[in-house]
């Protein structure tokens, strides 16, 4: 683990990566340096290949509030912590043929697209106050306490989220439901989350990260070439015609099939089978 004090932090434990947003005093507010820290983190653990499973949560009584409001455009601190990322200060400043000319990324965006493409497993684990949940459309499961409440505020703030939200959540949720979530901006319980199918079980608070755990040791011993290709397949899939996509998967599926994961799945699972006869 690197120095406690950072914003973000990322612990390994065997085979499981453990990155906690940490600025408590502040309900894990981020700033746009942090944004950057994050994607910078996620792409540590995508090239440790003794990681398989990621877990993703906050410390304190929030996942994340949200963006650090202080940072904003006419605020006090707006010039100290834009200086943290060039990209968001050109974008405040409207000095867009800057951002076009040098191909400037959004972190965040950079962020879900690596989540989705993976080879490993992204697990949210909420514990609190989510306002930032343009990163649980990416994950690949998310596990909610039952007192944790989400909200997409953007719209009240008059723009439009930039952070994947108008192309991840109508992916994941429907059209229908995204619209109930990024255009009225209204807060919702962990119980309504689960209804939209933002999150995938709600639980108690001290159950959060014990369920999490537990779903991360199921992939462990999972291969990775079956969980990207599954992950890319589905992913592609929502922008391709049926055809097209049909001959994606069949094409993804005979490479894995030949990737040697396969042989190895079935000589354990006849071994297993002849020890019970």
């Amino acid at each position: 683990m690197k120095d406690k004090k950072q914003a973000i932090l990322l612990e390994k434990r065997g085979k499981i990566g453990y990155i906690t947003f940490n600025r408590p005093e502040k309900l894990n507010a981020i700033r746009p340096a942090d944004y950057g820290l994050l994607n910078d983190l996620v792409n540590e653990c995508e090239k440790d290949d003794k990681l398989r499973v990621v877990i993703m949560t906050g410390k304190g009584r929030a996942f994340s509030s949200g963006d650090d409001i202080e940072g904003w455009r006419g605020q006090p601190k707006h010039m100290e912590y834009m200086k943290g990322d060039w990209g968001m200060l050109a974008m405040s400043e409207g000095r867009n043929l800057d951002l076009l000319l040098k191909e400037y990324r959004i972190p965040c965006q950079e962020t879900c697209v690596t989540m989705l493409k993976s080879g490993k497993v992204y697990i949210g684990a909420i514990n609190g106050l989510c306002r930032i949940p343009e990163y649980l459309y990416a994950m690949d499961f998310v596990i909610s306490a039952d007192i944790a409440t989400y909200a997409q505020g953007d719209m009240l703030a008059g723009f439009c989220p930039m952070a994947a939200s108008t192309q991840l959540a109508p992916r994941v949720l429907g059209r229908r439901r995204a619209t109930e979530l990024l255009l009225l901006a209204d807060p919702i319980s962990a119980q309504e989350a689960w209804r939209l199918g933002l999150v995938n079980k709600v639980v108690p608070l001290d159950q959060v990260m014990p369920e999490a755990e537990a779903l991360a040791k199921k992939f462990i011993s999972y291969p990775v070439s079956g969980i990207k290709l599954t992950k890319m397949a589905m992913t592609k899939a929502q922008d391709l015609p049926l055809r097209d996509g049909l001959e994606l998967e069949q094409s993804y599926a005979a490479a894995s099939v030949h990737g040697g994961e396969w042989d190895k799945w079935a000589a354990d699972f006849i071994a297993k089978k002849r020890k019970m006869v």
